[in-house]
């Protein structure tokens, strides 16, 4: 028999939608507070968030005269229309669930409003106080779940909920670090941040360590805005768990297109498999961006996304192409490590000689470098087969040559073939699971073996960029100096002379560096010297 479900039965699944632990309530609460643009805010738990959660601000604050409605199901003073969602609430429901599950107290003033006053709530029991209270908003939600103990028996130990709220705080701090914070608890302050900029947050949560190897990023083109920071190449983990993005100030789950916007900029300066650490906040005009209006707003859809992806990626280009990338040598003692070097590309190197047929030692300023010279010439090779794929024109073969595809090769082949006529790769279908090749890139001529390798190649990985840079990778480490082909001197310094004009020498085209440098001073240091001063002093006294 169909019946309609009793008031207090749907309240309790509604608000189960947006309140499933403590971390949700101060999620709600955190929100609302920076909503209201508040500039300080403390944070307090007791019993992991079970027992008393309490946050304080001092924003805008609620008139006393809306405090009842603040907490009734639907009202809202944030949303107009939902192409033009500037908050971070604005479903109008978080006060709402909060009240069916735990007893809430909300004091309020907002700053020109004489006096404040104190609502205090539990499911349909309502009182409202006035009295004297300082400009902000005060909520402490009690008891949580106290009166459904099957959904409180469903949460986990106290010290799992704190956990979750430690996590979900550092992660909203760490995109507005701007905002003096405080969490304690059980007494015992967890995070104390006066405010400051994204390198102090990150400081704070992942610890200077970290944070020295962070680069600061702020770029903008128009209404497109791109601010944070990103790891440099050495800094990577197999997880994306400490690369966090906020779109329009609201912290979200990558969309998939971005996060790959961001890999293509480190292309091979990442090691497959990896993802650089940082936190971004990209700033888009709000009709470009679909948040999902579900409790978990965390999911967002980009609308006409082509010009931000690329936006997103050239600003990540430019911020490692500023930044030396070269990788320090490993250290045998736990000193230390190497200064970074200041400048800003890869500098004009001197060859003093070589080391087992293998590597180049070479000089610039008061650095020591080691250049692996097969890797150097694969990343020269590499670069020069994409340029002369980018410009010169392709060939056409006088005999079309036959290429047998797999059907899931086929099936890439389909979606690709644009891209691969682009790079100069021309197909056409010639029975089934057969191809004729009318053209290929200019570079390989003279190479008929190599084309059906190409192609098969180029219809691997999961997207074209990636399986086409696999394929100019793997022809550029067929003719590159192998090991133990020694290089006279002058061939030496032409090849760290034609490496230092590759867009990025860093790293060869599989991901592995190029170059290892160490400091002078870092030299004295291990020498058991005082330093680079103590070198010249001692030089002076001999002349």
């Amino acid at each position: 028999m169909i019946r309609k479900l009793p008031p207090e039965l749907v309240r309790e699944i509604a608000a189960g939608e947006v309140v499933s632990g403590p971390a949700d309530v101060v999620r709600e609460l955190l929100e609302n507070a920076l909503d209201a643009s508040a500039t300080r805010l403390v944070i307090e738990l007791w019993g992991g968030g079970l027992d008393r959660i309490v946050v304080s601000d001092n924003g805008t604050g609620i008139p006393k005269e809306e405090l009842a409605l603040a907490l009734e199901h639907h009202t809202t003073s944030k949303l107009t229309d939902l192409h033009n969602i500037r908050t971070l609430g604005f479903r109008g429901e978080g006060l709402w669930a909060i009240r069916q599950a735990a007893q809430v107290r909300l004091t309020s003033r907002p700053p020109q409003q004489l006096g404040g006053a104190t609502l205090t709530a539990l499911q349909d029991q309502v009182e409202l106080h006035e009295h004297p209270a300082p400009a902000g908003t005060r909520v402490e939600v009690t008891a949580l779940f106290g009166h459904l103990p099957a959904r409180r028996n469903a949460l986990e130990a106290p010290a799992a909920e704190a956990r979750k709220v430690v996590h979900l705080v550092s992660r909203y701090l760490l995109h507005r670090p701007e905002i003096a914070l405080r969490l304690v608890v059980d007494g015992e302050e967890k995070i104390a941040h006066a405010g400051g900029g994204f390198g102090e947050a990150a400081k704070l949560l992942w610890g200077s360590v970290v944070a020295n190897r962070l680069l600061p990023l702020s770029e903008s083109d128009g209404s497109l805005r791109l601010s944070g920071l990103l790891s440099r190449p050495e800094l990577s983990r197999p997880r994306r768990d400490r690369l966090l993005l906020a779109l329009n100030d609201r912290p979200v789950e990558w969309p998939e297109p971005l996060l790959q916007a961001v890999l293509a900029a480190y292309k091979e300066l990442l090691p497959a498999g990896q993802f650089p650490l940082g936190v971004l906040n990209l700033s888009i005009p709000a009709e470009h961006l679909l948040i999902n209006t579900s409790p978990d707003k965390s999911r967002v859809k980009l609308i006409r996304p082509e010009p931000i992806l690329e936006f997103v990626t050239q600003a990540v280009q430019g911020l490692l192409s500023a930044h030396p990338l070269a990788r320090a040598l490993p250290e045998p003692t736990p000193l230390t490590g190497p200064a970074p070097v200041q400048r800003a590309s890869f500098p004009r190197l001197r060859y003093l000689g070589s080391f087992r047929g293998l590597y180049l030692l070479a000089e610039a300023g008061d650095e020591l470098y080691v250049v692996d010279q097969h890797a150097a010439h694969e990343r020269i090779l590499y670069e020069e087969l994409s340029r002369r794929y980018r410009e010169e024109p392709p060939l056409e073969l006088p005999h079309p040559e036959l290429v047998s595809l797999s059907l899931g090769e086929e099936l890439n082949f389909a979606e690709r073939a644009q891209e691969l006529e682009q790079a100069g790769l021309c197909l056409e279908p010639f029975g089934p699971g057969k191809y004729r090749i009318r053209t290929i890139p200019a570079f390989l001529t003279g190479h008929p073996a190599l084309i059906p390798e190409v192609v098969k190649g180029s219809l691997g990985a999961p997207n074209f960029g990636e399986a086409w840079r696999n394929v100019l990778a793997r022809l550029a480490c067929l003719p590159a100096i192998k090991a133990g082909h020694p290089l006279t001197g002058a061939s030496a310094q032409a090849l760290l002379d034609t490496l230092a004009e590759c867009a990025l020498p860093w790293v060869c085209p599989h991901g592995r560096p190029t170059v290892l440098v160490m400091s002078e001073l870092e030299l004295a240091r291990r020498f058991g010297r005082r330093g680079v001063r103590a070198v010249e002093r001692f030089r002076v006294e001999k002349t």
